[in-house]
């Protein structure tokens, strides 16, 4: 049998050159130290030594500088080719964005490429391909991609706000005063199905999550206590099956009271659960440990332990797939041991809620 050899293809590769980006200021700032020295009357060869420079470079911004003197010596502007709106067109564009996809006859709130190039277009009358106006909007605007935060529209700002700078601050002076927890309370709940959260894959190939599709969880109730001074905190927790309601908030609240044995200055939203008659009755009972302050309507990012739900959902149970609900609620349980036990984060909660103690 004979072999045949085989061309084996070549390869040919070349070598480029890149060039170094040009520091336009620190360009100018030696001219400007050549200025400086031409007026101190130092030879150009002096000159051409300690810029570092050639002879016939300072001899071109000595003739420059005798022309016109230092401004002969500035930098003359940006290099290259123009861009298509000046800067007041961008800013007439950035204006018309800022009002929103609706405001600009959209039917929903989102800025695509192709909208925002349409804007551009109607605005100042230049055109813009799509593709370009991701640099337009990330580099020129300093925009970015972002999943919009949501809010409901009963809510009031206004009452909001008051509340952070006003009340709460009485808060914290009566808490002091009576050497009180400020215990935040709140509900939540997990199931079988993930909590899905980003993560690193090969370019191309989607992460897929294989669970089950059956709606097994578990309730979470969890209080987030504050030292008045300050100076600690902890988490109290329960994780029980089914929904809470007033009775088990009670039971609830009454572990709490045997876990903490001092007065709880209690702060919570406004669940149906939280102002029904019977847990109204059963409050007024607790006087002489408990005090009950509610939040502001929809204000749920002034409570900190919705921070604590979101850092379990996205530490140890992001992309769970448990076969049993008795797997995630060890998970659960193990995350919010984490959380209770760690003081710093459970303050920088309460910071990233805009409170302080």
């Amino acid at each position: 049998m004979t072999n045949i050899p085989v061309k084996q293809p070549v390869i040919k590769t070349t070598a480029r050159r890149v060039r170094p980006r040009r520091d336009f200021a620190a360009m100018e700032e030696r001219r400007m130290r050549a200025a400086d020295l031409f007026e101190q009357g130092v030879r150009p060869a002096e000159i051409a030594r300690q810029l570092g420079v050639c002879h016939q470079i300072v001899s071109d911004w000595r003739g420059a500088w005798r022309r016109s003197g230092r401004d002969g010596l500035r930098a003359a502007g940006r290099a290259g080719r123009l861009p298509k709106l000046s800067r007041e067109q961008l800013t007439r564009v950035e204006v018309e964005l800022i009002k929103g996809a609706e405001a600009n006859g959209y039917p929903n709130e989102l800025w695509t490429l192709k909208r925002a190039a349409e804007v551009i277009e109607r605005v100042t009358g230049v055109s813009y391909h799509p593709a370009r106006v991701w640099y337009l909007l990330r580099h020129r605007l300093n925009w970015s991609w972002q999943r919009p935060a949501r809010r409901a529209t009963e809510r009031n700002d206004e009452a909001i706000q008051r509340w952070v700078k006003r009340r709460w601050p009485q808060l914290k002076k009566r808490a002091r005063r009576q050497n009180a927890l400020i215990v935040f309370e709140d509900e939540s709940g997990v199931s079988l199905l993930p909590s899905v959260r980003a993560t690193w894959a090969p370019r191309g190939c989607t992460p897929v999550l294989r669970h089950r599709f059956n709606w097994k969880r578990l309730s979470l109730a969890g209080a987030l206590a504050y030292e008045p001074d300050g100076s600690a905190a902890h988490l109290v927790f329960e994780l029980r099956p089914g929904a809470y309601n007033d009775e088990l908030l009670i039971e609830f609240l009454s572990e709490l009271n045997e876990i903490e044995q001092r007065p709880v200055l209690l702060i919570w939203d406004g669940l149906p659960a939280h102002r029904s008659h019977r847990m109204g009755d059963w409050i007024a009972s607790q006087r002489h440990w408990l005090s009950v302050e509610p939040l502001p309507g929809y204000a749920s990012e002034v409570n900190p332990i919705e921070q604590v739900w979101g850092s379990l959902k996205s530490k140890e149970l992001a992309n769970l797939c448990s076969d049993t609900i008795d797997e995630v609620a060890d998970t659960a349980a193990d995350g919010l041991e984490r959380i209770g036990s760690d003081a710093a984060l459970c303050f920088a909660f309460l910071r990233h809620s805009g409170l302080r103690l």
